[in-house]
């Protein structure tokens, strides 16, 4: 794994997989071309154009194989939240969810960037009480004007982390730790699925603390490809838990690099 040195940092434009947007978008490129002209997004109040956004954005299938662009399927940003699904197969495959009787309520929870909502964090609660983990071993900032590090909008990812380490035995107190076992169980199934070496990425802490991964836009967008797929059983899973619950699950749709 690689740490994050000289590296060039995206400019103030937009970088997403996935775009909605209220104003006007042009079209973007099918083909084989991995480069194309960017979206221009318009944001409009009453007709009058308030502001304009450049976008970069790629759509790939499930082999990796870009379907789609908008200015560079190379260019690369760090994953952050968007990567919480794939952070959740360290639940899913460890046998973790069957052991601690968790549901996909918490699995949404662990795939959300929540709002901190009475609800939302007793769901988290309820993941380290089942896990018998205390809530002080969370590790992720009380936000501003908050009590606890349950109402941060990433308690369910670090809860989910916490709940592998209980069950697998890992230390509870060094879980966000790069070399960490949990950490390394995450970006081992991250890189299987973009078949490339572990080694590879470029690792930097996220706000929350956790380790989160520099890639190409294009591999971001193949990592969603093969969440839908219906390929695996587990990320199956995590998708129906996503879905059944999207009030909670916003990864995809606000956790997109911006």
């Amino acid at each position: 794994m690689r740490d994050l040195a000289s590296l060039p940092t995206p400019d103030t434009q937009h970088t997403c997989l996935l775009c909605r947007t209220y104003g006007t978008v042009l079209a973007m490129t099918r083909g084989k071309r991995t480069s194309a002209a960017e979206l221009e997004v318009r944001l409009l109040r009453e007709g009058i154009i308030e502001s304009r956004h450049s976008v970069q954005a790629a759509v790939c299938d499930n082999r990796g194989r870009l379907l789609s662009v908008a200015g560079s399927a190379e260019t690369a940003t760090f994953v952050r939240s968007a990567l919480k699904p794939f952070q959740a197969l360290a639940v899913t495959t460890t046998g973790t969810i069957e052991r601690y009787g968790l549901n996909d309520r918490d699995l949404a929870i662990m795939c959300s960037s929540h709002h901190g909502s009475i609800e939302q964090v007793r769901q988290v609660f309820n993941i380290l009480w089942r896990s018998d983990v205390d809530p002080s071993a969370l590790q992720c900032p009380i936000p501003i004007g908050k009590h606890s590090p349950l109402q941060h909008n990433c308690s369910g990812k670090h809860a989910g982390m916490l709940a592998v380490c209980q069950q697998r035995n890992f230390p509870l107190s060094s879980y966000l730790q790069r070399n960490h076992p949990v950490q390394k169980l995450i970006l081992d199934k991250t890189a299987e699925l973009l078949r490339m070496p572990a080694e590879e990425f470029i690792c930097a802490h996220d706000d929350c603390g956790a380790p989160t991964y520099f890639m190409q836009i294009g591999q971001m967008a193949t990592l969603y490809a093969q969440l839908a797929s219906g390929d695996s059983l587990d990320m199956e899973r995590i998708v129906r838990a996503m879905t059944h619950h999207r009030n909670w699950s916003r990864a995809m749709a606000n956790s997109i690099p911006n």
